[in-house]
Formats: structure tokens, sequence, C-alpha cells
């Protein structure tokens, strides 16, 4: 099920319900600021062991808007930095303790900030302002103007500045496209959609040079791209989007969501005179379920 799907219903429901009950994450994509502030934080790092015991280098994950991929990226962030104290009471507290445990420098690049793009010039310009903002948390320099080689140059610096080999994040990897892709008649156009394909494939064809400054690489987005599409080059990327072991990786589970949100199914069953299969009834009505697809 969709994460802000059960916060959303629940939500709408639980006005004036009684104090004392964890705050709904809403729209929240930050980690750190889910733990430190009281917020519901349903529990996914049992899966980082099985992540990264295979030792896969280049790891992509498909799912639907509103399951948590931004959230996901934001907790891998805050595990490779080494907040052990967010951590505390979860899965992966043990393996952070860890004699083995090393913490990583962090590329963490959002795609999405390259929404509303109206030519490729302001496609590259938006994609270059994420390539320097994380050149900046790590006080390197990218010397490129072109935004594809200032992505192999990010990589190669930050290895090299923190003697490590880097966790590379990109969050919504294929919206660029989906941006243009979904508007309407009015704006779109074939060659800007055409072109913004070209950049992104030109851009994470330098995912694959960068081997040897790459520790691990995790890639959200909303589709899987078919053989020609972005990730063409990159022929050793393991998805996991499909894999039953996964399969509870993002979104919530019948079971956690009785675990986890079961006082605000008692207290909004009690509040609005229902019972707590009503309840239930009335979140899957909302939403439940998702379905892979390639373009």
């Amino acid at each position: 099920m969709a994460q802000d799907a059960i916060q959303d219903v629940t939500k709408d429901l639980a006005k004036d319900l009684p104090q004392g009950l964890p705050k709904l994450p809403v729209g929240r994509t930050s980690f750190e600021i889910l733990r430190k502030n009281n917020f519901v934080y349903v529990d996914k790092t049992m899966y980082f062991p099985e992540l990264l015991k295979e030792g896969d280098q280049f790891i992509f994950c498909a799912r639907p808007r509103r399951f948590g991929k931004s959230l996901t990226l934001s907790t891998f962030d805050a595990f490779f930095s080494g907040k052990n104290e967010l951590f505390q009471g979860l899965a992966a507290e043990s393996l952070m303790c860890s004699p083995d445990f090393v913490t990583r420098p962090i590329i963490h690049l959002d795609m999405s900030v390259a929404n509303g793009s109206t030519s490729i010039d302001m496609l590259t310009d938006n994609i270059m302002f994420e390539l320097k903002k994380n050149a900046k948390r790590y006080n390197v320099y990218i010397d490129s103007q072109n935004y594809a080689i200032a992505f192999l140059s990010l990589l190669q610096a930050v290895h090299e500045s923190a003697g490590k080999r880097v966790v590379l994040l990109i969050d919504e990897y294929d919206s660029p496209v989906i941006d243009v892709i979904c508007r309407d008649k009015e704006t779109f156009s074939n060659k800007l959609l055409s072109d913004t394909r070209i950049v992104i494939q030109n851009f994470y064809s330098k995912i694959k040079l960068a081997e040897n400054e790459i520790y691990v690489a995790f890639i959200t987005g909303v589709t899987k791209f078919a053989r020609r599409g972005v990730f063409s080059r990159l022929n050793n990327l393991v998805d996991i989007s499909l894999s039953p072991i996964f399969a509870g990786f993002m979104g919530y589970t019948q079971k956690e969501l009785e675990t986890y949100f079961a006082p605000f199914i008692d207290a909004i069953a009690t509040k609005n005179g229902m019972s707590n299969d009503n309840v239930w009834k009335k979140i899957k009505e909302r939403y439940n379920g998702f379905l892979s697809m390639e373009v």
C-alpha cells in the first residue's frame, strides 16, 4: 500500500484524536526529521543487509509515486553517513555498530529538480545545479561546464577527497522524461522529449565509467525504461522492482499497517462510531496495490 494513502485517510478522519499519538508524516521525505520529531516511521532497515550482502554495485527499484522512494534514499543517506543516533531501536542499529561498518561519502541527486524545463539548456542547467549542491557538501570543485562530464568529475573528486568510494543515490531518475511526456498538447514537444532522452542517457552513461569511484548506487523511479532507454549502457544494473525478497521494501504491508498504525485505527473507530474493519475498508478504498510498467 502506498505510504501516504493511509496517512492521508487517517489524517482526514483523525481530527481531534487523543493527545500523545505520534505525528503522521504526510508528504515528509526526510528520515532525520521523522526520527527527531516523533513522527511515525515504519522500519524498513531490515532490508539493508540483504541489499548489501551480495555485493551488487548498481541497484534499481521502481515504485509508484508516494511509496516512500525519497524517504528510502534519505534513510540510506543517514545510514552511510553514520548517523547512529537516528537508528536506535531500528533493525539496522546492530549493523551500524558492527566493527565492519564503514561510513561513506554520499552523492544524493534528486532528478525532479529538472521538472518544468522548457529547453535543453534549462534542463542541463538544473542538472548542474544539483551537481554543484553535492560538490559543496564535500567542498570539492567541478571544473567542467558539460553536465555529463561534471557528473563524472564530481564522482572522482569526492572519491579522491574522502579517500573512500562513493554511495550514489539517484531519486526520481526518470522524472525529466516523465515530466515532458505528461505535458498537455499545447506545451508537449516531440523534439524536447527526444532531446531530453539523449541528455539523460548521456548523463547516466557516466555511471558505468565511474565503477571505480562508486561503492554502491541506489536508483529509484516510477518507471522502468526498456532496454533501449536511458540505462542501455549500464548493463550490470540489478533490478529489484519485482523481486519477492524486496516486495515490502517500500510501501506498507498489511502487517506493518496493523503494527504501526493500530493506535490511530482504534482511536478513529471510537471517535467516528465505526468498527475497525470499516476503517480499514475506507483506507483500502483510497489506494491499495500497484502495477509496474515499462516505457
